[in-house]
Protein backbone atom coordinates (compact mmCIF):
# COMPACT_ATOMS: atom_id res chain seq x y z
CA UNK A 1 0.00 0.00 0.00
CA UNK A 2 1.30 3.64 -1.23
CA UNK A 3 2.13 5.78 2.05
CA UNK A 4 0.86 9.44 1.95
CA UNK A 5 3.21 12.20 2.81
CA UNK A 6 3.16 14.57 5.16
CA UNK A 7 2.07 17.83 3.63
CA UNK A 8 -0.51 15.49 1.28
CA UNK A 9 -2.41 14.96 4.74
CA UNK A 10 -2.70 17.95 5.69
CA UNK A 11 -3.60 19.77 2.43
CA UNK A 12 -6.36 16.49 2.66
CA UNK A 13 -7.52 17.66 6.51
CA UNK A 14 -7.17 21.29 5.43
CA UNK A 15 -9.90 20.37 2.57
CA UNK A 16 -11.89 18.55 5.22
CA UNK A 17 -11.96 21.00 7.51
CA UNK A 18 -12.98 23.32 5.15
CA UNK A 19 -15.94 21.82 4.23
CA UNK A 20 -17.11 20.62 7.15
CA UNK A 21 -17.05 24.80 8.09
CA UNK A 22 -18.81 25.44 4.76
CA UNK A 23 -21.71 23.13 5.53
CA UNK A 24 -21.98 24.17 8.95
CA UNK A 25 -23.94 27.12 7.79
CA UNK A 26 -26.78 25.32 5.57
CA UNK A 27 -28.98 22.88 6.51
CA UNK A 28 -28.68 18.92 5.13
CA UNK A 29 -31.96 19.38 3.03
CA UNK A 30 -30.84 23.01 1.74
CA UNK A 31 -31.25 23.16 -1.88
CA UNK A 32 -30.10 26.46 -4.12
CA UNK A 33 -32.71 28.46 -5.70
CA UNK A 34 -34.02 27.25 -8.74
CA UNK A 35 -33.29 29.08 -11.34
CA UNK A 36 -29.71 30.84 -10.44
CA UNK A 37 -27.49 30.95 -12.84
CA UNK A 38 -23.39 31.89 -12.36
CA UNK A 39 -24.31 36.16 -12.52
CA UNK A 40 -27.22 36.51 -9.41
CA UNK A 41 -25.25 37.73 -6.31
CA UNK A 42 -26.33 34.37 -5.08
CA UNK A 43 -24.60 32.37 -6.58
CA UNK A 44 -21.59 34.22 -6.59
CA UNK A 45 -21.59 34.41 -3.03
CA UNK A 46 -22.32 30.82 -2.68
CA UNK A 47 -19.35 29.92 -5.20
CA UNK A 48 -16.97 32.32 -3.39
CA UNK A 49 -17.82 31.17 0.33
CA UNK A 50 -17.68 26.60 -1.20
CA UNK A 51 -14.12 25.25 -0.91
CA UNK A 52 -13.29 23.69 -4.36
CA UNK A 53 -10.23 21.37 -5.08
CA UNK A 54 -8.44 24.49 -6.70
CA UNK A 55 -8.57 27.00 -3.96
CA UNK A 56 -5.68 27.70 -1.19
CA UNK A 57 -6.51 25.40 2.72
CA UNK A 58 -6.35 29.12 4.14
CA UNK A 59 -8.30 32.18 3.70
CA UNK A 60 -6.55 34.56 5.27
CA UNK A 61 -5.29 37.28 3.27
CA UNK A 62 -1.51 38.40 3.58
CA UNK A 63 -1.14 34.97 4.52
CA UNK A 64 1.12 32.32 2.77
CA UNK A 65 -0.65 30.12 0.67
CA UNK A 66 0.69 26.02 1.09
CA UNK A 67 3.39 24.97 -1.29
CA UNK A 68 1.77 22.84 -4.44
CA UNK A 69 4.99 20.59 -3.50
CA UNK A 70 8.00 20.91 -1.86
CA UNK A 71 9.66 22.68 -4.37
CA UNK A 72 7.10 25.36 -5.36
CA UNK A 73 7.35 28.81 -4.46
CA UNK A 74 5.03 29.83 -1.62
CA UNK A 75 2.71 32.92 -2.31
CA UNK A 76 0.57 35.08 -0.83
CA UNK A 77 -3.05 35.51 -1.25
CA UNK A 78 -3.64 39.45 -2.99
CA UNK A 79 -5.04 42.01 -0.53
CA UNK A 80 -7.17 44.81 -2.50
CA UNK A 81 -5.65 48.07 -2.00
CA UNK A 82 -6.69 50.50 0.65
CA UNK A 83 -8.70 53.22 -0.42
CA UNK A 84 -9.90 55.11 1.88
CA UNK A 85 -13.18 56.57 1.27
CA UNK A 86 -15.32 58.59 3.72
CA UNK A 87 -18.77 57.86 4.90
CA UNK A 88 -19.99 60.46 2.62
CA UNK A 89 -17.92 59.19 -0.34
CA UNK A 90 -19.46 55.51 -0.21
CA UNK A 91 -22.54 57.13 0.40
CA UNK A 92 -22.51 58.91 -3.17
CA UNK A 93 -22.62 55.68 -4.74
CA UNK A 94 -25.40 54.87 -3.80
CA UNK A 95 -28.39 54.93 -6.32
CA UNK A 96 -30.68 57.60 -6.43
CA UNK A 97 -34.09 55.00 -6.29
CA UNK A 98 -32.67 54.57 -1.80
CA UNK A 99 -33.36 58.41 -1.43
CA UNK A 100 -36.90 58.13 -3.49
CA UNK A 101 -37.81 54.65 -1.05
CA UNK A 102 -36.20 56.51 2.07
CA UNK A 103 -38.48 59.33 1.38
CA UNK A 104 -41.81 57.77 0.31
CA UNK A 105 -44.49 55.76 2.37
CA UNK A 106 -43.80 53.96 5.74
CA UNK A 107 -39.68 54.18 5.03
CA UNK A 108 -40.18 58.33 5.51
CA UNK A 109 -43.08 57.67 8.44
CA UNK A 110 -39.76 56.08 9.74
CA UNK A 111 -41.50 52.65 9.80
CA UNK A 112 -37.62 50.36 10.33
CA UNK A 113 -39.40 47.14 8.19
CA UNK A 114 -39.92 49.50 5.01
CA UNK A 115 -36.73 50.98 5.37
CA UNK A 116 -34.55 48.02 5.89
CA UNK A 117 -36.78 47.05 2.49
CA UNK A 118 -35.14 50.32 0.92
CA UNK A 119 -31.50 48.69 2.17
CA UNK A 120 -32.08 45.29 1.19
CA UNK A 121 -33.34 46.73 -2.29
CA UNK A 122 -30.35 48.92 -3.04
CA UNK A 123 -27.99 46.05 -1.39
CA UNK A 124 -29.17 43.94 -4.10
CA UNK A 125 -28.46 46.62 -6.80
CA UNK A 126 -25.30 47.32 -5.95
CA UNK A 127 -24.38 43.51 -5.19
CA UNK A 128 -24.70 43.30 -8.96
CA UNK A 129 -22.20 45.92 -9.55
CA UNK A 130 -19.71 44.15 -7.10
CA UNK A 131 -20.55 40.53 -8.89
CA UNK A 132 -20.10 42.19 -12.45
CA UNK A 133 -16.44 43.61 -11.06
CA UNK A 134 -15.56 40.42 -9.54
CA UNK A 135 -16.96 38.16 -12.63
CA UNK A 136 -14.79 40.62 -14.75
CA UNK A 137 -11.53 40.17 -12.27
CA UNK A 138 -11.70 36.46 -12.40
CA UNK A 139 -11.80 36.92 -15.77
CA UNK A 140 -8.55 38.64 -16.19
CA UNK A 141 -6.70 36.12 -14.17
CA UNK A 142 -4.87 32.82 -14.76
CA UNK A 143 -6.46 29.59 -12.52
CA UNK A 144 -3.99 30.32 -9.85
CA UNK A 145 -4.94 33.90 -9.87
CA UNK A 146 -8.69 32.82 -9.41
CA UNK A 147 -7.82 31.07 -6.89
CA UNK A 148 -6.03 33.75 -5.00
CA UNK A 149 -8.94 36.55 -5.66
CA UNK A 150 -11.71 33.34 -4.90
CA UNK A 151 -10.04 32.92 -1.20
CA UNK A 152 -9.44 36.82 -0.84
CA UNK A 153 -13.44 37.37 -1.85
CA UNK A 154 -14.16 34.57 1.00
CA UNK A 155 -11.89 36.01 3.63
CA UNK A 156 -13.81 39.53 2.70
CA UNK A 157 -17.40 38.04 2.86
CA UNK A 158 -16.54 36.81 6.32
CA UNK A 159 -14.84 40.19 7.29
CA UNK A 160 -17.93 41.95 6.17
CA UNK A 161 -20.52 39.47 7.63
CA UNK A 162 -18.88 39.92 11.06
CA UNK A 163 -18.61 42.99 10.86
CA UNK A 164 -21.66 44.06 10.35
CA UNK A 165 -23.27 41.55 12.89
CA UNK A 166 -21.46 43.16 15.19
CA UNK A 167 -23.30 46.48 14.98
CA UNK A 168 -26.20 44.16 16.27
CA UNK A 169 -28.65 45.57 19.32
CA UNK A 170 -31.27 43.07 19.24
CA UNK A 171 -33.92 45.77 18.49
CA UNK A 172 -35.85 46.52 15.33
CA UNK A 173 -33.11 49.18 14.07
CA UNK A 174 -31.20 46.19 13.05
CA UNK A 175 -33.44 46.16 10.13
CA UNK A 176 -32.17 49.11 8.99
CA UNK A 177 -28.29 48.95 10.56
CA UNK A 178 -27.45 45.66 9.36
CA UNK A 179 -28.53 46.03 6.06
CA UNK A 180 -27.22 49.63 5.92
CA UNK A 181 -23.95 47.96 6.44
CA UNK A 182 -24.12 45.57 4.22
CA UNK A 183 -24.48 48.31 1.75
CA UNK A 184 -21.63 49.91 2.74
CA UNK A 185 -19.15 47.31 2.41
CA UNK A 186 -20.46 46.07 -0.71
CA UNK A 187 -19.70 49.31 -2.30
CA UNK A 188 -16.05 49.97 -0.51
CA UNK A 189 -15.23 46.25 -1.95
CA UNK A 190 -16.59 47.09 -5.47
CA UNK A 191 -14.55 50.06 -5.83
CA UNK A 192 -11.62 48.30 -4.49
CA UNK A 193 -11.98 45.36 -6.93
CA UNK A 194 -12.82 47.84 -9.69
CA UNK A 195 -9.22 48.17 -10.80
CA UNK A 196 -8.50 44.73 -10.81
CA UNK A 197 -11.78 44.67 -13.36
CA UNK A 198 -10.42 47.35 -16.03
Amino acid sequence: MASITPSVTSRLLGLALLCAVAACGRGATDTPPAGNDAGTPEAVEAEAMLPDAASPVTEVPGTPLPAQDAGAPQDTVPVLPEISLSDEDVRAQRSPELARCLDSGDAAKGVSVAMGGCFNAELALQDERLNAAYKSAMAKRDADGQARLRADERAWIKRRDAQCKEAATGGTIDMVEIPACLLDETIRRRIALQPMAE
